[in-house]
């Protein structure tokens, strides 16, 4: 064979797999701001939104602002065709000091309440270690190492809600009160609805393929 054609061959056997090598990679995140995955240790099916909704409250200690903030996300697990929808919940503060020290307020997030506009849904805390969802790693990036975890297994329905809102405000269910809940800090509506739009999407194709 010919120096030139072998050339050529390689060069497009090079290009080949550079395409693709750049469509696996693509494939991990979709245009509509989802993520999707195959956890490489447990070999779940993972589906997120792109990023989580941030909340924050200041917090007042001996005339110090401190603000404390909670990540929220939503994703989806599938194991050999059983799919569940969790929320993520991240707390973490601009202090570094442990998590029950952060606030003159002690929050149980074993409960945990979400007013979506002015409807408020209650979910029960289903586990503080992800490995117990079958992942090998947080469905979301934290950028501290101070960090509490807490997954609450969510309905598509109440996705839709959440999805559907103009605004969220979360709180532990033991607030009192007399105290404001956490705000929103970084909205993430879109992608929390291309979320939404998708895990049902895939469940009614689901559902009509079983009938």
């Amino acid at each position: 064979m010919p120096c030139h054609t072998i050339y050529r061959f390689t060069s497009l056997i090079t290009v080949l797999l550079f395409v693709a090598t750049t469509m696996l990679l693509g494939a991990c995140t979709t245009s509509s701001g989802v993520r999707s995955w195959v956890d490489e240790r447990t070999a779940v099916a993972v589906t997120a939104q792109q990023k989580p909704w941030t909340f924050y409250r200041k917090d007042i200690q001996i005339d110090v602002s401190i603000y404390d903030f909670i990540d929220l996300g939503a994703f989806e697990i599938n194991q050999t065709g059983t799919r569940h929808q969790y929320l993520c919940l991240m707390e973490w503060s601009t202090v570094t000091r442990p998590i029950l020290e952060q606030s003159r307020i002690f929050e149980d997030f074993s409960t945990l309440v979400i007013w979506a506009d002015d409807q408020p849904l209650t979910f029960k805390r289903y586990t503080q270690n992800h490995a117990m969802l079958h992942l090998s790693d947080t469905a979301f990036k934290h950028y501290t190492s101070s960090v509490s975890e807490s997954y609450y297994e969510i309905s598509l329905p109440q996705l839709e809600t959440l999805a559907a809102a103009k605004t969220l405000r979360i709180a532990a269910a033991n607030l009192p009160t007399d105290e404001q809940p956490y705000q929103t800090w970084r909205d993430q509506h879109e992608s929390l609805r291309a979320f939404t739009e998708e895990v049902t999407h895939t469940a009614k194709l689901m559902n009509s393929d079983s009938k």
